[in-house]
């Protein structure tokens, strides 16, 4: 079966740019003597590598000839459009991660744009599309790895205290906690700096979150904030 992987934070917390942040931390797009510039791109393989834009705005890093509309690049926030371009990459070989940008795309552009016919069974509909996508990815080809950026909201976990989780529409998908169903689940997390040279990182563990990984996936509980560090560990993880 595949890997699917929550990618959670709140916006600006470096979901999306992880995507072309090297494995050292370095990122192509930052200005010539940026101490973060990287000096070759080492990030997520354009060739390998769908971004499935639903929150449909501008990318927080240039396109340049890397990223193309309708090659590698799709900007909606269909469901089925979305089912359908997913199954297109299982059936095939050559894509091996995707990056869904975000699943709140999906769930607020469902919520509002229908919102006056939103009856207890659209609701019960709306819920069903995102908790079948999930599903649907988790029973895909085993060398693909399927990431669904997030934002995150706080619940009130079992024992009283506050924690972190996904935001998600409805009381269905509240009470299921989408995280669930994903077998690994990184947050974000920044140390801000005094003039806004942040440091982004993932933590690998739950603090006060849902956040997990597998048994010795990783060694230490703050990574830099690459995709590229994620994908490869999780291939060496399950030898993909």
């Amino acid at each position: 079966m595949a890997v699917t992987v929550g990618i959670l934070h709140q916006s600006g917390g470096g979901k999306t740019t992880s995507i072309v942040v090297n494995p050292d931390g370095k990122c192509l797009y930052l200005k010539e003597g940026h101490p973060n510039k990287a000096t070759e791109y080492n990030a997520m393989n354009p060739e390998t590598t769908i971004i499935i834009n639903a929150d449909m705005k501008n990318l927080p890093f240039p396109l340049d000839n890397k990223w193309i509309e309708g090659t590698n690049l799709f900007t909606t926030s269909n469901i089925e459009r979305i089912s359908s371009l997913l199954n297109k990459i299982n059936e095939g070989t050559k894509i091996k991660s995707v990056f869904i940008d975000t699943l709140n795309g999906l769930m607020l552009d469902k919520e509002m744009l229908d919102s006056k016919r939103l009856t207890f069974d659209k609701w019960y509909d709306f819920a069903k599309d995102i908790y079948e996508l999930i599903s649907i990815c988790n029973r895909f080809r085993k060398d693909l790895i399927i990431y669904f950026g997030g934002h995150v909201t706080l619940y009130t976990d079992i024992d009283g205290s506050e924690s972190k989780c996904l935001v998600s529409n409805g009381k269905k998908l509240e009470k299921i906690k989408l995280e669930s169903k994903l077998p690994i689940v990184l947050f974000g997390s920044v140390e801000r700096g005094i003039q806004g040279d942040n440091n982004y990182f993932f933590e690998t563990q739950a603090n006060r979150s849902t956040g997990k990984t597998p048994l010795g996936m990783f060694n230490d509980f703050k990574i830099v904030n690459s995709l590229k560090l994620v994908d490869d560990t999780i291939r060496n993880y399950y030898q993909i």
